[in-house]
């Protein structure tokens, strides 16, 4: 039971994990600090008060999600919380407050002062339904953070799966009553489970539970899913699964379905880690021209690489031939990627593509990717938002830009893609729509690739200097005030 002594780092704690789902809970404090905690405590369903004086951008953010109390904590506000997160930027405070929730059972944990609470968050990973932490008793948190990171590397997207896979089993080992089912699962070659996973190959996962199952005695497969005889092919996600829903390669009667992968905006390590693993376990990658050759050497090497061919304001191969390939492949049995520029359903057409696999019963999940359009200009230094400068900015795409759609978005940047061949229709429409003439533009050939260029200039000289200049695509643009904040910027031309 808690007390009111403080907690010391040399104490030995007793590692716990606890469903706060419904529980009140109180956090003292709108800053940074319980920015983070409240994240975390929102995520496993929370019922939390705020007590704060003055509320962060960040946490005023989350305010349709809390009970927010917007004065000073008051002796009473304990009463009947479950746990208290003191996170004041007053240690004073802080410590009150751990010391009234000590003489009340209640357990509290002080955010400048570990040892003055009692308790300590550690730190946290989550892979799916596995959940690992690391912590130091409040020692060390710099190797906290430390081993964190070693850990993350680690813990693979597998581990997640793992989970999943063990779920089912375990549950049909009850529903069968298999004897010694315990014993199944304490003896499992988790080592080569893993590894399986891993490689992509659930087919070999589940045929290692089927191995374990009828070692020892089961004369029925266990099955991998709780539904023995069950068709597991389903021609939409379960946001639910750790792999979208999505069925592997490999499996009898079962579709491995595709991978709609963002590529990022075009420097290769702007590629995620999610993005790189599911390219190594990649058969076939249907992918974009722009596609940097250092992403597609991820791939291995009897993968088959089938270029779409976009390109900017050309296209040489149509949408529904795409579409076509995606199915042919997908129905030979293939792991399918398309992988695609910046965001599948960032300009990318990526829905048009889900709808085309839904009609066939494809299974599919998207993986994100960095959008250009906000990747272009921060690599050339402009940022699309700036306190006094910009509060808001819109997307606006040029390609479709015609007399049905001249509407421009009301913000204060806009960034413009495919847009560059079409100045001399798109410039007129904003001036017409109460932009000024001098509005700072500029406009981002070849974002975040060692042959980028940027040309700053004005609204309405835009057109002129990036003809001078001989841009060509790929290009977007940004138009507002905040493309006047590069000026300073070195290596750019124009």
């Amino acid at each position: 039971m808690p007390s009111d002594k403080p907690l010391h780092a040399s104490r030995i704690l007793y590692p716990l994990a606890v469903d706060l789902h419904g529980k009140p809970v109180l956090v003292i404090g709108a800053g940074s600090v319980a920015g983070r905690k409240l994240a975390e405590l929102l995520r496993c369903g929370a019922d939390v008060t705020v007590v704060a004086p003055e509320i962060s951008p960040a946490v005023e953010r989350l305010a349709s999600a809390l009970r927010m109390e917007r004065r000073p904590f008051r002796s009473g506000d304990e009463s009947g919380k479950y746990l208290v997160f003191a996170c004041s930027d007053d240690a004073a405070v802080n410590r009150e407050i751990a010391a009234i929730c000590g003489k009340a059972n209640i357990l509290c944990n002080v955010a400048d002062a570990a040892e003055a609470g009692t308790f300590h968050v550690p730190g946290v990973l989550r892979q799916g339904n596995v959940t690992v932490t690391v912590g130091t008793g409040g020692a060390a948190p710099g190797l906290t953070r430390h081993l964190k990171r070693v850990l993350a590397q680690a813990l693979g997207p597998e581990v997640a799966e793992a989970a999943a896979l063990l779920s089912g089993f375990r549950s049909r080992l009850r529903t069968l009553g298999v004897p010694g089912a315990a014993s199944i699962l304490e003896t499992l070659p988790y080592r080569a489970l893993l590894e399986a996973l891993q490689s992509g190959d659930r087919a070999k996962a589940e045929a290692l539970l089927d191995q374990a199952a009828k070692a020892n005695g089961n004369p029925e497969s266990a099955g991998t899913d709780g539904h023995a005889g069950t068709d597991r092919h389903r021609g939409s996600l379960d946001a639910g699964a750790p792999d979208g829903g999505r069925a592997r390669s490999g499996a009898v009667g079962v579709l491995p379905g595709v991978d709609l992968v963002g590529a990022g905006p075009g420097h290769p390590g702007l590629l995620t880690l999610l993005a790189a693993d599911i390219l190594r376990r990649a058969e076939v990658i249907i992918h974009d021209r722009l596609i940097p050759e250092e992403v597609l050497h991820l791939a291995p090497a009897d993968c088959r690489l089938v270029a779409a061919g976009k390109r900017g304001h050309f296209e040489s191969a149509r949408q529904d031939e795409i579409e076509a390939r995606l199915v042919e492949h997908a129905l030979a049995g293939k792991r399918v990627v398309r992988l695609k520029g910046g965001d599948p359903f960032v300009y990318g057409r990526g829905w048009e593509e889900v709808l085309a696999l839904q009609a066939k019963g494809i299974p599919w999940r998207v993986i994100p990717g960095v959008s250009s359009t906000t990747a272009g200009p921060a690599w050339a230094g402009i940022p699309v938002t700036h306190r006094g400068v910009a509060r808001s900015f819109a997307v606006m795409s040029g390609m479709a830009y015609s007399a049905t759609n001249t509407e421009i978005p009301k913000a204060d940047t806009i960034v413009l893609v495919m847009g560059l061949h079409r100045l001399a229709e798109i410039v007129p429409a904003f001036l017409a729509q109460g932009w000024e003439p001098g509005t700072p533009a500029a406009a981002i050939q070849n974002a975040t690739l060692p042959d980028q260029r940027v040309c700053l200039s004005t609204l309405e000289g835009i057109r002129e200097e990036t003809s001078r200049l001989g841009f060509d695509s790929p290009t977007l643009l940004v138009i507002g005030k905040v493309a006047g904040l590069a000026a300073g910027r070195a290596g750019r031309d124009g």
